[in-house]
């Protein structure tokens, strides 16, 4: 008897969030029920070849009309794929996935702020962390900021 796994959206920017991400999740065994969800760049698209993976447009809060069309893109794979589990580093583009899928669906969400963040949060944790089911950081002087988040120490 094959086992089932949950659907898993392994969700991020490119860059420094998806590697942050690389190095939380490891290489995942290829029975695992995962996709990736990030931006198009060379290296994501270089990286992906051979993975599941869908792309968002990047939202940038000067140009409000990318919200609107990452926020459409979001609800879209939201309902197709219909994750269980939404393992995420940030940053922006991710947000309107989590909370499609927190609300429409009630998704686990686990999110690893970035280790960029020590004494200081950026914006994608404070609007993310009402979402989250688990929140980890990886500097203990975070938790002043996000009382309720888990120390796992820098990936």
């Amino acid at each position: 008897m094959r086992r089932s796994y949950p659907k898993i959206c392994l969700a991020c920017s490119a860059g420094g969030h998806l590697r942050e991400l690389q190095l939380a999740v490891g290489s995942i065994p290829e029975e695992m029920n995962c996709y990736w969800l990030t931006l198009r760049t060379v290296s994501t698209e270089a990286f992906l070849k051979d993975k599941e993976h869908v792309f968002l447009i990047n939202f940038q809060p000067s140009k409000m009309w990318t919200l609107f069309v990452n926020g459409i893109q979001a609800l879209f794979w939201v309902l197709v794929k219909r994750p269980d589990v939404i393992i995420t580093t940030g940053a922006g583009v991710v947000v309107p996935t989590v909370f499609f899928a927190k609300k429409l669906l009630g998704t686990k969400v686990i999110f690893i702020n970035s280790a960029a963040d020590v004494t200081e949060a950026s914006k994608t944790p404070r609007w993310i962390e009402k979402y989250t089911d688990l929140f980890l950081v990886q500097w203990e002087e975070m938790k002043r900021i996000f009382p309720n988040a888990v120390y796992i120490g820098v990936l």
